[in-house]
């Protein structure tokens, strides 16, 4: 056993902690905000609509949470059959459609984030811990961003 623990590198050993560490604060996460009976999922898109500087459609949703589009069409008609978003046509090009918030997905909005899950794990870190691993947090993403890009054929790679 210890001569496997020390096959692995230092990069994986990261790697299993913070997916480790991820998959825990995502599953006490979920448990909160199926009191509240909105998915993990639906609260990113809640929060994106809700900080976005204008509505967004849903291929930028898509990009913004690494999902494909024909998932995220998906997603975005049941929260719209539940009334937590709005799909609204674009009035300068009218066959693109932008996603809003409803009233009731800006109380949705309002209520999963009255819940106390992620501020009280935050809690655990300094304000330089906080600010060190959303800097670290931010260099991985735009690095697995690119790397998923060089690594995803386009339409035109044939």
């Amino acid at each position: 056993m210890d001569k496997d623990k020390a096959e692995l590198n230092e990069n994986e050993v990261l790697w299993a902690r913070l997916f480790m560490a991820t998959k825990v604060v995502e599953r006490a996460r979920e448990i909160e905000l199926s009191r509240v009976q909105v998915s993990l999922i639906q609260a990113m898109v809640l929060h994106i609509l809700k900080i976005a500087s204008e509505p967004l459609t849903p291929t930028r949703l898509a990009r913004m949470l690494c999902r494909e589009p024909h998932s995220m069409s998906a997603l975005i008609d049941r929260m719209e059959k539940q009334g937590l978003v709005q799909k609204k046509h674009d009035l300068s090009r009218k066959n693109l459609v932008r996603v809003v918030l409803t009233p009731k997905g800006e109380e949705a909005f309002r209520r999963q984030r009255s819940m106390n899950v992620v501020p009280s794990i935050t809690a655990t870190l300094t304000k330089q811990e906080r600010q060190a691993l959303a800097s670290c947090a931010d260099k991985m993403r735009l690095r697995a961003t690119e790397l998923i890009r060089e690594m995803t054929p386009t339409p035109y790679d044939y």
